[in-house]
């Protein structure tokens, strides 16, 4: 492999222009039922989507409770940790993980919980129980799943589902039982297993974090490509533009040969909540329909996993502040314009009837 390129001074200063193409914004129009005609979904995919958002919001709304009140479903609690909660994006989550593999990864934002729960939930539904099993068993000598077995009757899948959300919260409760043994919390949540890798405490840091893990990808000939969740207020942040300069190099086209010419397998997707810990970022995409992130995901990832490109995709909004320190009411109301959205937001307020 040559390790220059030619620059030939008269091209690279000659008059020209750079063309790009339209990008679509809010571009989806499909109902639930003329998805189902299409024959996209079935209607138990659908069914499974929707109860994917409805877990996460459920989980977060009670981690939001539990901080602001002290207490859940009568069961008194007290977290003196940080949680970032992601309550309103969950359409955006579970669309990133939909169109996922098992081999596929992803990096998570500051408000993560929804994007781990996402991907455990679809790995959980695609891997085979035998593997489940084995993984769950083997994990610290059982002493994660040996917890959510108590007292359960169910099948595999089930208890996968129960053990995602136990490690994940015990986790967030720094309780050893955790996925990290309670020494990650919040801010470090990650299961490996399912494709899950950690969030980051440095705002945009997982925009050159994930960089990596496509390349080691490439490099090694694995399967899957690389997710790096950020939330909107990063993208002013020195890694994310790090990494989008290193997944956009010229040199994976031009000097890479045979199967490992072409660019990363990475994705960055934007979670567009509107809002920054610092204020109000001013918007770039914003999407109400629970397959419109699918719709979109289904298309770039099909390119990105073909070696074509990465991509950057956007998506999101959220009903809570960054923390359950700051005051939301179930309405956030910027104090710098005059957006507001209510506490049913447009995720859970789908007309789901099929």
């Amino acid at each position: 492999m040559p390790k220059n390129q030619y620059i030939d001074p008269a091209k690279q200063r000659s008059k020209s222009e750079v063309p790009f193409r339209p990008i679509p914004v809010n571009a989806y129009s499909r109902t639930i039922k003329e998805e189902l005609a299409a024959g996209n979904f079935t209607r138990e995919e659908l069914v499974r989507i929707y109860r994917d958002m409805a877990v996460i919001r459920e989980f977060e709304t009670m981690l939001h409770l539990i901080k602001t009140t002290g207490a859940y479903n009568g069961v008194e609690y007290n977290n003196p940790g940080p949680a970032h909660l992601s309550a309103g994006q969950e359409a955006a989550a579970v669309g990133m993980a939909y169109t996922l593999t098992v081999d596929d990864y992803i990096f998570g934002s500051h408000r993560s919980h929804g994007e781990i729960l996402a991907k455990g939930l679809r790995t959980i539904e695609l891997m085979d129980q035998q593997e489940l099993s084995a993984i769950m068993d083997e994990f610290w000598g059982g002493a994660t799943v040996n917890v959510v077995k108590q007292g359960f009757s169910g099948t595999t899948k089930e208890l996968g589902m129960r053990f995602l959300l136990y490690g994940a919260l015990a986790e967030i409760f720094a309780r050893v039982t955790g996925f990290n043994k309670g020494l990650g919390g919040s801010m470090h949540t990650f299961f490996t297993p399912f494709g899950v890798y950690p969030n980051n405490a440095i705002v945009g840091g997982s925009g050159a974090i994930a960089v990596g893990a496509a390349l080691y990808k490439k490099v090694n000939r694995k399967k899957g490509i690389v997710i790096a969740n950020l939330g909107d207020a990063s993208m002013a942040c020195g890694p994310v533009w790090e990494g989008l300069s290193f997944a956009a190099m010229d040199q994976f086209k031009q000097l890479w040969e045979g199967d490992m010419k072409g660019g990363l397998p990475f994705v960055l997707n934007i979670m567009n909540n509107q809002y920054g810990m610092g204020g109000q970022t001013c918007g770039e995409t914003m999407g109400y329909d629970v397959a419109a992130r699918i719709g979109a995901r289904s298309a770039e990832i099909a390119e990105v996993s073909e070696g074509e490109s990465s991509a950057t995709l956007g998506s999101a909004v959220s009903v809570m502040g960054l923390t359950p320190a700051d005051p939301d009411d179930g309405v956030i109301v910027s104090q710098f314009g005059e957006m507001v959205f209510p506490a049913k937001s447009p995720t859970l307020a789908v007309q789901f009837s099929v």
